[in-house]
């Protein structure tokens, strides 16, 4: 059940940095505030801030504009710098598991273990030939990566008080639609970038990022005049789209497979489908009749009550642009 206080989320985009503040109260939830501003050019480059200091002057604007300057705030390390493993451990304590799971590390981080921050979440207990044993998900990241958003935090005035991966964000606002027993997955379209996050009883098993964005689809826009700007107005059916469409689902089969053979067996029961791509017309159906899965928007909205007095357009910023600061924003009450 949700306490009765207030949490933001701040999504670092590629092209836009989002805020969302969210009240909870009596196991429900509303959204207070939110906005956006564009992500200052070149000063975010694939997740990582590289100047911090300019980055937080440009949001401690937005944290004006919204009135939010000592909000206490959830927010995410995300891109290819952020490390993913799924690793069998033998069973130990959680903190002697920690240790051996960064001893393994060294033997794929392509950086050194001094370098990344590290933590684990457990993912079953099982027993083999060796013992028993303790699956888990291990995510590393730069520490330089933490260390600049957490100063950015500083300089806005932001009161910074976790840092998260965007996946498990996605899994609290879609609990809903990513609970029981298969194994679901969320797709996230972003501007420059898309990643599939992988589920399995509510525990993240899998991360992949993929490398297509939105940015195609505007380039297809602009180069041909379809759509008039707006990804609602383009269809999947078009040549045009069908064309860029085919690189997601290579890339997304891609990624299946491999999880496949990481996961040695398991197969994705379902898709829920959520960033700025999910705009585009039918892009559910047909990624649901190309990868042979069910592919569902996501949606929030019973969980999470909508402002009152916003616009078509506000509301559906918030259902296809906000899910990640909403995300956070729900891990900063629950």
């Amino acid at each position: 059940m949700f306490i009765s206080r207030t949490s933001t989320g701040l999504d670092m985009g590629s092209q836009y940095i989002k805020l969302v503040q969210v009240q909870g109260r009596k196991g429900k939830a509303r959204i207070k505030k939110f906005g956006q501003i564009e992500t200052p050019h070149g000063l975010i480059e694939n997740g990582f801030v590289t100047d911090p200091d300019a980055v937080g002057q440009e949001l401690g604007k937005l944290l004006d504009r919204l009135k939010l300057r000592g909000a206490k705030t959830v927010s995410a390390l995300s891109g290819q710098q952020v490390y993913t493993r799924l690793l069998s451990l033998p069973a130990m304590k959680l903190d002697d598991m920690r240790h051996a799971a960064l001893y393994q590390a060294t033997s794929f981080l392509p950086i050194s273990i001094d370098d990344v921050t590290t933590d684990i979440y457990p993912v079953r207990y099982f027993e083999d030939d060796e013992g028993k044993k303790c699956e888990v998900f291990f995510v590393a990241a730069r520490k330089a990566q933490a260390e600049n958003l957490i100063r950015t935090c500083q300089v806005a005035g932001l009161k910074l008080e976790r840092l998260e991966i965007e996946s498990l964000a996605l899994h609290t606002l879609y609990h809903q639609q990513l609970s029981g027993d298969k194994v679901k997955g969320v797709l996230n379209i972003g501007a420059q970038r898309s990643y599939l996050a992988i589920f399995q009883q509510g525990t993240l098993v899998f991360v992949r990022s993929i490398g297509f964005g939105c940015a195609a689809f505007y380039q297809y826009m602009q180069e041909s005049g379809a759509g008039d700007g707006e990804l609602e107005k383009l269809n999947c059916q078009d040549p045009g789209v069908e064309r860029l469409m085919r690189d997601i689902v290579s890339e997304l089969s891609r990624s299946l497979e491999y999880f496949r053979l990481q996961s040695k067996g398991r197969e994705l029961s379902e898709i829920v489908l959520c960033g700025g791509g999910a705009r585009v017309g039918d892009i559910e159906g047909y990624l649901s009749r190309e990868v042979g899965l069910s592919v569902q928007v996501g949606d929030f909205t019973s969980q999470i009550q909508l402002p009152d007095s916003i616009t078509a357009k506000e509301k559906s910023d918030l259902l296809y642009d906000y899910p990640v600061a909403l995300g956070l924003a729900m891990r900063g009450v629950k």
